[in-house]
């Protein structure tokens, strides 16, 4: 079971953050206790489901992939570049294996509290190297493009055969049963502001979510975040610049900016914060 503990101010948030100098962090609104890729939860992925779309994954790419040259003047991906594909999919929301994480655990804090403000939240920590590591890829993030455990996870999307088959092609020893961290190119605005980073998730194997593998509260661990407490955090992260316009970088983000901007009704000054005290006049 993941170690856990409360997260109850800013400075908790600020704590963590220089502590867990290497971490990722993960933010939901409400705790889930898992950390599972929207492709894979019970909305996409239920028996029933599966029985009439065995391969769901497969077709919702392939229908993204359809209709996206006609809605984009960019340049899209090349047909065969699927790591590509599936960070453009996961920018604009669509189920993929890709479970987005952080480098900063403000832009983290942000997502559990800016929405249900009414239920408790959780933030996850963890130690990426520790992650690739345990599943096989070496203390390292993978290369892009030149690792076979990246291409077997992404591979495996497609192929029709066995896992031990696929494996067997790309010479691992046996088939990849665990996530691993990666570090993708940032081709949006919001990937950068938003310090975005990735796992990569096989088909869910018992035994081998990332909480099964990284029990050792030194590579991963929980923070709850009380329901009383959103909203004071919100505007202490709103005070450090860590908002819907600095992590949105475009118009949607200045737009909801605006509106929560214009429910503060009043401001009364505060003493400034003495810290490490007062200082002799000069």
């Amino acid at each position: 079971m993941t170690t856990t503990f409360r997260l109850t101010t800013i400075q908790d948030a600020v704590s963590i953050a220089t502590v867990l100098t290497q971490s990722w962090f993960r933010g939901h609104s409400q705790v889930v206790k898992a950390l599972t890729p929207r492709v894979f939860r019970l909305e996409f992925d239920d028996e029933i489901l599966r029985a009439f779309r065995p391969r769901v994954e497969l077709d919702t790419i392939e229908r993204f992939k359809q209709d996206a040259p006609t809605l984009t003047d960019g340049t899209l991906p090349k047909e065969d570049d699927y790591l590509a594909w599936l960070c453009l999919m996961q920018h604009y929301r669509v189920p993929t294996r890709l479970l987005d994480w952080t480098e900063n655990v403000l832009t983290a804090l942000y997502f559990v509290v800016s929405e249900k403000q009414n239920v408790d939240g959780e933030l996850w920590a963890m130690l990426p190297l520790a992650l690739n590591k345990d599943s096989g890829v070496g203390y390292a993030a993978p290369l892009l493009g030149n690792n076979p455990i990246l291409e077997y996870l992404l591979r495996e999307i497609y192929w029709a055969g066995t896992p031990a088959a696929l494996a067997a092609e790309l010479k691992l020893p046996d088939a990849q049963r665990r996530p691993i961290a990666l570090l993708p190119r940032r081709n949006f605005s919001r990937m950068v502001a938003q310090r975005s980073v990735f796992t990569l998730h096989p088909r869910p194997d018992t035994g081998h979510s990332i909480p099964e593998v990284l029990t050792d509260p030194k590579h991963l661990v929980r923070y709850i975040v009380p329901a009383n407490d959103k909203r004071q955090l919100m505007a202490d992260l709103d005070r450090l610049g860590i908002n819907y316009q600095s992590l949105f970088p475009d118009l949607e983000g200045l737009a909801r900016q605006i509106v929560y901007e214009n429910r503060i009704v009043g401001y009364g000054a505060p003493d400034p914060p003495q810290c490490s005290g007062p200082v002799a006049p000069s």
